[in-house]
């Protein structure tokens, strides 16, 4: 999984045909943009020497970095992770010839792979490809915006084109990784590939440290002696980056914990109930999920927890919130639906749930719903309705759906 070597044994080639089509294609794209670029200015004897000591700044990032970014790709999930080597990535933009900026790129992601990916695992060759396409044709993009200030490479002057041609580049990069995973992974809900902002936040941070290290590259002192501040500075937001999505997920599911689920769900029903809205909540119970454990162990278990996990997801909107309440409990938060959508939401998730083949067997759950304002003006409300209108279904012979009193005429 870790070599480079016997690129037929990838993984890439049991993904799905969109996914093999369209990575080869953003590669073979990459290379031609960088070739097309690589000609618009000429390589002197100054860019080579801001290579130099980009590179070498480069390097001493990731040998002072290697165990933040690699909890940070771990972390990442289905997730894009961007490495926040982007801050000298972005200033070989600003600074050097086009093709001593993308050597750069090729200098990072190599030494990256060797030193972090490599020998650690974590990362598959195709993906690490890939991501070295994505900042290459970003870096394309970038380049063709600074063309509009023919002055911008050399002396990193008009602010104004660099932030834009800073915005196109952050932009380019994380849709491709976007389209990506959702082309790897087609039940996937946008809301979920998209999340976790304040790793994007973090890559922004990046590329502005990266044209303040553009400013003095013609100053090595003071360009070397930034370095520990540049670290320092990216390596405790990754961190709180870290620990706040770890917070907020379940580690068996990847959903939101209860925590989590109810200040975004209390956040939204705020907003639904200033617009005059409805808002559903949906409490799951797996049936019989002592009996799974007892009978095929914790491992079966969690596995069934995992797979409901992603048929939930699958079978509601992008913009639902869904998490695991503990246990075998989920519960999902639908805003703007009305009572019989609820309902067909609860019957859909049942029926799938129910086909799902696992190695424990056949499984089901049993679900509630409620609806504000009908059961309720809080979350607390709702999910004490919900609950209690789960239970009903339990009772009655579990695989069901049970509305709340009062929801349905």
């Amino acid at each position: 999984m870790g070599s480079l070597g016997r690129p037929t044994g990838w993984a890439l080639w049991s993904a799905p045909r969109q996914v093999v089509v369209w990575v080869l294609a953003v590669e073979v794209v990459a290379l031609v943009a960088t070739a097309a670029t690589a000609s618009l200015a000429p390589v002197d004897a100054a860019g080579l020497a801001r290579f130099g000591l980009l590179g070498a700044c480069l390097v001493a990032h990731v040998e002072l970095s290697r165990t933040i970014e690699r909890k940070r790709e771990v972390a990442a999930g289905s997730g894009p992770y961007l490495s926040t080597t982007s801050v000298w990535n972005f200033a070989g933009v600003i600074v050097l010839p086009p093709v001593l900026a993308s050597a750069m790129v090729v200098l990072g992601y190599g030494y990256m792979w060797f030193r972090v990916w490599h020998r650690r695992g974590t990362m598959r060759p195709h993906r690490w490809l890939y991501s070295a396409g994505t900042v290459l044709l970003a870096n394309q993009a970038a380049v063709v915006v600074l063309t509009l200030d023919p002055g911008v490479p050399a002396t990193a002057g008009a602010v104004a084109v660099v932030v834009l041609a800073g915005g196109v580049r952050w932009f380019v990069n994380y849709a491709l990784i976007c389209v990506v995973k959702l082309l790897s992974e087609p039940s996937a809900r946008v809301r979920n590939v998209v999340s976790g902002f304040g790793e994007q936040l973090l890559e922004l941070g990046a590329m502005g440290l990266g044209l303040l290290a553009a400013c003095v590259v013609d100053t090595p002192a003071v360009l070397l002696v930034a370095v520990p501040a540049v670290l320092a500075v990216l390596g405790r937001s990754a961190q709180v980056a870290q620990f706040r999505k770890a917070a907020e997920t379940d580690g068996k599911t990847q959903l939101l914990n209860a925590t989590a689920w109810t200040e975004f769900a209390t956040h939204a029903l705020d907003r639904t109930s200033r617009r005059g809205g409805t808002f559903g909540v949906l409490m799951i119970d797996l049936d019989h999920f002592k009996r799974i454990n007892d009978e095929h162990g914790h491992g079966a278990g969690d596995v069934v927890l995992k797979v409901v996990a992603k048929a939930i997801t699958a079978g509601v909107r992008s913009g639902d919130l869904v998490g695991r309440f503990g246990g075998e409990e989920f519960v999902v938060a639908l805003p703007d639906i009305s009572a019989v959508e609820l309902l067909a939401v609860g019957e859909r998730l049942r029926r799938w749930v129910a086909a799902l083949e696992v190695p424990a067997g056949h499984v089901s759950i049993s679900v509630g719903a409620a609806l504000a304002p009908d059961n309720g003006l809080s979350v607390q409300d709702l999910l004490a309705t919900a609950d209690a209108a789960m239970y009903t279904a339990k009772h009655e012979g579990r695989n069901r759906v049970e509305a709340a009193a009062g929801l349905l005429p």
